[in-house]
């Protein structure tokens, strides 16, 4: 089965939403609102988190529910409170919730869903018995 179009915008939305928090780390290192040590910090973690649309190129069920659980982990921390959050890292997590939000919803879509699990094109049940790499397309 072809991967869905819709995996590969999530794929493409999630890649800019990184490259767009390692921005927002790169001014603030300008601005002088963080020290290089934290700047490469959040580089790694960034870096870290480029696993996660890499996987669900690559049709990772698990890597769904990892991309799911920490966005959700992340909103929670972020509505939260309690923590001085600076003005730039402000605007883009309330920018991106609604992005975030979108990406979680559609990769649960039954055409996702079906690449996910190995289903085949037509929504029936794929042959568990065979491994997903050697299926053939109906």
């Amino acid at each position: 089965m072809r991967k869905p179009e819709s995996v590969r915008q999530c794929e493409t939305i999630i890649y800019g939403s990184l490259a767009a928090s390692a921005l927002v780390a790169l001014i603030n290192k300008w601005i002088g609102a963080i020290g290089s040590g934290e700047f490469g910090f959040q580089l790694i973690i960034y870096g870290l988190f480029c696993m996660i649309p890499y996987k669900l190129g690559k049709g990772s069920n698990p890597a769904r529910y990892v991309y799911v659980i920490t966005s959700l982990i992340g909103l929670l921390l972020m509505m939260g409170g309690g923590v001085k959050v600076r003005r730039l890292d402000l605007v883009l997590s309330v920018v991106m919730i609604p992005v975030t939000l979108y990406v979680c919803w559609t990769l649960f879509q039954p055409a996702a869903s079906r690449w996910f699990t190995g289903g085949d094109d037509d929504g029936g049940s794929a042959d568990w018995s065979i491994p997903k790499e050697r299926r053939e397309p109906k």
